[in-house]
């Protein structure tokens, strides 16, 4: 009858963890050797079998009954050696096949053995065990055990090894003794403590979802770190009177916290278990990981970090009793198949790897490089002292590939050194001041950041463009709308005629004149005859509510407004503001107005247009926006993407909306022709359709949203030259579907304050479902990814997108505080100049591109429109019924968005339930 032996706790959870995960070697431990010289097969085929019947828990196999697990120690050693002669070529196969297979828990041994004679004299021996039976030490004792035996077996000797002092089946009853008499309760009582309120999760800014189906692959990478930064790491451990393993694992939690912004960090690290001597020689899984919390203080120095770390350090290998599972169970942590429990992150000092056949001097042996793997982990070092360089220490870093990409590894290896070396030498100086940017990187990130500058047409204002285009192609068609066409010459003789009547209303340079028109023709021509006088247009949506359409227009102090008959402005212009109707005839209009012109003393700085976004405190902010930076924009669409006189433009875009800049004034500074849709046909994809084919439109652009309606519409001959998409984020399926409706794709990216388009990035299908970039810097432009102390964040690290250059906005309209808040002066590491805080979380890819990865705030984009969730909430608090609101986006499928708000009654005890 067999004996059912219990599991200890670390069994007992990789036991769970296999049954459910079932089919991953995620618990596989590997090693491989070359080994040169006359190897013996057969003597190392009897010495592993003497390992196996020295050591039980590799003759141990794993069951269940009523749903608990057992253990059975089996007396026979079976031969667990297989050797095979493998082609070089396949031997990288081979070795992957043999780490990567997966073990059955009621077989035993759970062991697996193969040597690969690849040519006279050279082998490759690959060793896998489980991670239910071994840790990393018993891979040391299993090759002194097996080299031991192997000698003793060619000398024609018996190997007889002293009797082990102790069982790993007599190990587990003192573990489950120790926690049914209370031996840890003062263990417990001080990891409660020290845990209480710590992140549950560790997460850096441009990870993916979690998948509820990990796959558990990793990225690796690794590097030797020089013998002369491996002193330095020693000498400085010993005047901190801490370790190298607490100089290392503070580094590693500056560098987490410089890339993740966290500033509590829970790390785990791996100990050997083996607190006992009589447990050195054993193999079984003794490894117990420990949670060290690092908290990052507001001006710590890298000598207090270390400090801090050496405390939790020494305070977790006196506390280190309880195994790791146990812990879990006495915390109620909740567990998930998806992340670690209590941490994600690892720190491991690692053991030097065994060196089997040292004392075979007619066999040379080097350990292999092990293939990538699979990992629990979301992120881990490890830090091993090289054996193949004198003194130095190799660094390896492994990310989860559920949720990083594989540049992840490297980055955060190469942030770690650059942060290591500034520590040793300004350990003295605040952790938020620390370098992470070494001179080389600082170079090439000035060059994607900061291109050099591009000439820009010396125009006064924008109108200048325009005029100037007019001049050149009088009778080209310059716009079309619901009513006819116009060519340039009529289009300037319509806005200099309307110009003509707001001058009579009292419009002139610096007046702010509202346009209260939908996309049209008249719309833009209000634009053109503000600009005429000298004075800015303000879009205002007929369609806003009359409060904020009272709002807007109070806080800009329009002079006048631009209408049509009828609707909420009529209520408006009641207080006083002189109205001009469009649709009304001009009785005194001249039969031959003026021609279109620059207004004298027109500059650069003078007001293009004043726009309203959505505001942070709960009120929309007027955006200024000067000619100098219109006139960068314009031409810079014009040379990229590039819109030319050939072209058809389509004005999809509300005027209230900034982005409609490009579909009505960069067509007329290069003579082109600008379709201007109405809001019947901009409300119907078919309509549009018949619309873009009937004046055989060239250049769309559109929100993700609304291009995918018209994707889902569009027959398969139309084709379209350029498909511009921005306002928010492109996915990747959307993306790969206008690749194949137009002959280029766009990716536009900007926030109102810098003038529309501040970057723009070709898009090209791929497959594979990588994010889509939101590009490079347009002229005259540069971006920076910025941590919270405004340093510089090296390429593939996540941080605050802050734009400058000529398209930055004047600032808010009578808010000079939110415009200090939000308009910052420049780092020495920036240039200096003055930079627009987008609030747009952004990593600059390693290509030169930037890539787009949320907010800093609460902001969302609803079909392109910038919208404060808080201001929506302070709208709802203001209603008499209610005490309390939240307002939250809610994404009920993967196409839109949408605000779904929480209201908090006033007399919340009277309200029905729900």
């Amino acid at each position: 009858m067999e004996l059912r032996n219990p599991l200890s706790f670390g069994q007992e959870r990789i036991w769970f963890l296999e049954r459910l995960m079932p089919g991953l070697p995620i618990h596989n431990i590997s090693i491989s050797y070359e080994i040169t010289g006359p190897l013996d097969p057969v003597a190392l085929d009897a010495a592993f079998r003497h390992v196996v019947a020295r050591h039980s828990p590799l003759r141990t196999s794993f069951h269940e009954a009523d749903g608990r697990p057992y253990c059975v120690v089996h007396e026979d050693a079976p031969a667990v050696l297989d050797v095979v002669d493998v082609n070089e070529a396949d031997l990288l196969d081979r070795v992957r096949a043999v780490t990567d297979g997966i073990f059955d828990l009621s077989t035993w041994p759970l062991l697996r053995v193969e040597l690969c004679r690849t040519g006279e004299d050279i082998w490759v021996l690959t060793v896998v065990v489980h991670h239910i039976v071994a840790d990393g030490w018993s891979l040391s004792v299993l090759f002194d055990d097996l080299c031991a035996a192997y000698n003793a077996l060619r000398a024609d000797t018996a190997w007889r090894p002293p009797m082990l002092p102790l069982t790993y089946e007599r190990h587990v009853v003192q573990e489950r003794q120790a926690a049914r008499n209370g031996s840890w309760d003062r263990d417990i009582a001080y990891w409660r403590g020290l845990l209480r309120d710590a992140p549950p999760l560790f997460s850096m800014p441009g990870s993916r979802p979690r998948p509820t189906a990990p796959t558990q692959v990793a990225h690796q990478t690794d590097v030797l770190l020089e013998q002369a930064d491996a002193l330095a790491v020693h000498a400085f451990a010993k005047q901190r009177r801490a370790s190298s393993a607490m100089v290392l694992a503070a580094a590693w939690a500056v560098a987490l916290h410089r890339q993740s912004g966290a500033t509590d960090i829970v790390l785990g690290m791996p100990v050997s278990g083996r607190d006992r001597a009589e447990l050195n020689g054993l193999i079984g899984l003794f490894m117990n990981p420990v949670p060290l919390r690092v908290r990052v203080a507001p001006g710590m120095s890298f000598d207090d970090l270390v400090d801090h770390v050496r405390d939790q350090m020494l305070g977790a290998l006196a506390h280190r009793r309880p195994p790791f599972a146990a812990l879990v169970a006495e915390l109620d942590v909740e567990r998930s198949l998806a992340y670690l429990p209590i941490f994600q992150v690892l720190f491991n000092h690692a053991t030097v790897s065994p060196q089997p056949f040292a004392a075979s001097p007619e066999l040379g042996c080097r350990r292999l490089p092990a293939p990538p793997g699979l990992t629990q982990a979301d992120i881990g070092l490890v830090v091993v002292d090289a054996t193949d360089a004198d003194g130095a220490l190799r660094l390896a870093v492994e990310c989860s590939g559920d949720i990083y990409d594989d540049q992840t590894p490297k980055l955060l290896l190469g942030h770690l050194v650059t942060v290591l070396r500034h520590a040793l030498n300004n350990s003295r100086a605040p952790l938020d001041l620390f370098r992470t940017v070494t001179a080389s990187e600082r170079d090439q990130l000035t060059a994607w950041c900061a291109p050099p500058e591009t000439p820009v047409p010396a125009a006064a204002s924008a109108l200048e463009l325009v005029v100037g285009q007019i001049a050149r192609t009088p009778d080209a068609p310059a716009v079309t709308g619901a009513l006819g066409s116009l060519t340039y010459a009529e289009l300037g003789r319509a806005a200099a005629a309307l110009a003509e009547r707001l001058r009579r209303h009292g419009a002139g340079r610096g007046t702010v004149v509202a346009v209260n028109l939908d996309r049209s023709v008249e719309a833009l021509t209000a634009m053109l005859a503000a600009w005429h006088l000298g004075a800015a247009y303000l879009p205002v949506d007929p369609g806003y509510p009359e409060q904020r359409l009272r709002f807007i227009l109070d806080d800009a102090g329009a002079g006048l407004i631009v209408s049509r008959g009828g609707g909420p402005v009529d209520t408006v212009s009641a207080s006083g503001t002189p109205v001009v109707f469009v649709d009304d005839p001009d009785e005194t209009a001249a039969d031959d107005p003026a021609a279109l012109s620059v207004p004298p003393g027109a500059g650069p700085a003078d007001l293009a247009y004043l726009i309203y976004t959505s505001g942070s405190t709960g009120t929309p902010k007027g955006v200024e926006i000067p000619h100098r930076a219109v006139v960068n924009f314009l031409a810079a669409m014009a040379r990229t993407p590039g819109v030319v006189a050939t072209d058809v433009v389509l004005a999809l875009t509300s005027p209230s909306f900034d982005i409609s800049v490009l579909e009505l004034i960069v067509p007329l500074t290069v003579g082109a022709r600008t379709v201007v849709a109405s809001t019947t046909d901009a409300r119907d994809p078919q309509r549009l359709i018949n619309l873009i084919r009937r004046n055989q439109v060239t250049v769309v652009q559109a929100t993700p949203v609304a291009w995918g309606q018209l994707v889902d519409f569009a027959p398969q001959d139309l084709r379209l030259r350029l498909a511009l998409s921005g306002g928010e984020a492109l996915n990747r399926s959307l993306a790969n579907r206008l690749c194949a409706l137009a002959d280029e794709v766009w990716n536009m990216y900007g926030p109102t304050e810098t003038t529309v388009w501040s970057l723009a990035g070709r898009v090209r299908p791929d497959q594979e479902g990588a994010p889509v970039p939101i590009g490079r810097p347009i002229d005259n432009t540069s971006a920076w990814v910025l941590d919270r102390a405004g340093e510089v964040l090296p390429a593939g690290v996540v941080g605050e997108l802050h734009i400058g250059g000529a398209g930055l906005a004047l600032g808010y309209r009578g808010r000079p505080e939110l415009t200090g808040q939000r308009f910052v002066p420049g780092s020495t590491a920036t240039g200096g100049a003055r930079l627009y805080r987008t609030g747009d979380l952004v990593r600059l890819r390693g290509d030169g591109e930037f890539e787009f990865h949320g907010r800093t705030d609460t902001q969302i984009k609803i079909r392109g429109h910038r919208v404060e969730p808080d201001e929506v909430a302070a709208l709802l608090r203001r209603h008499p019924q209610v005490r309390d609101a939240v307002v939250v986006a809610r994404w009920d499928d993967d196409q839109e968005p949408r605000l779904v708000a929480y209201v908090v009654p006033r007399d919340a005890e009277a309200a029905p339930p729900g």
